[in-house]
């Protein structure tokens, strides 16, 4: 499996031969990136096989980039309102409705995906969304928000799950991180060997 950053919250993932796209086109808004531009070209180059996003806020979801991979492709993009529950070749993906953080009213996806590996992909779920997800394997990839490592409760909660390795992503700029949560997650995780901190256009191979 390979797993590369290419948006504030999102990755590319290559498993069992096909291309998995999860949030990965993103505009900048806040203290948060957007896609470069030559990562954008190359999404749109060799387009990958399914698009996904959690939810509809731009630090998540590209309207633009949707449209044009829906126009050229003529494949559906999957979403909170029709997410992609089925099998790709060896590959189960499975969508369940989470609660986004601290936002009830938010349509919000989050994704387990069974191949060669198992990873969750928890978008902006809440922390206490990880229960609605537990199967009876633990996963071997969990891809998290700060709200994950920022906090001892969640960081133990996250840390619960076994997985091998933890993804995280959608942190702020370190130049203009307002709320402190690059010091609240070292702090509070201790920089341990499973966490993994992709920078973008980084890509983890395992």
């Amino acid at each position: 499996m390979k797993i590369k950053r290419t948006a504030n919250a999102g990755v590319l993932i290559e498993t069992d031969g096909i291309k998995l796209l999860i949030d990965g086109v993103s505009k900048e808004i806040l203290n948060y990136e957007a896609t470069p531009h030559s990562i954008k070209e190359d999404l749109c180059r060799q387009f990958p096989d399914v698009v996904m996003f959690t939810h509809y806020h731009d630090d998540h979801y590209d309207k633009d980039f949707s449209d044009y991979y829906t126009k050229t492709t003529l494949r559906s993009i999957y979403g909170p309102e029709f997410a992609l529950c089925g099998k790709m070749g060896n590959t189960k993906i499975k969508g369940i409705p989470t609660r986004h953080i601290g936002k009830a009213d938010v349509l919000h996806m989050s994704y387990i995906i069974d191949g060669e590996k198992s990873l969750w992909f928890m978008g902006d779920a809440s922390p206490l969304e990880i229960k609605k997800l537990f199967p009876k394997n633990k996963p071997d990839v969990i891809i998290v928000p700060y709200a994950y490592v920022t906090t001892k409760a969640s960081w133990e909660l996250t840390k619960s799950l076994g997985a091998k390795k933890i993804i995280l992503l959608h942190m702020p700029k370190k130049n203009e991180d307002v709320y402190n949560l690059w010091k609240a997650m070292e702090e509070t995780t201790q920089n341990p060997e499973e966490l993994i901190i992709l920078s973008m256009g980084e890509e983890l191979e395992f």
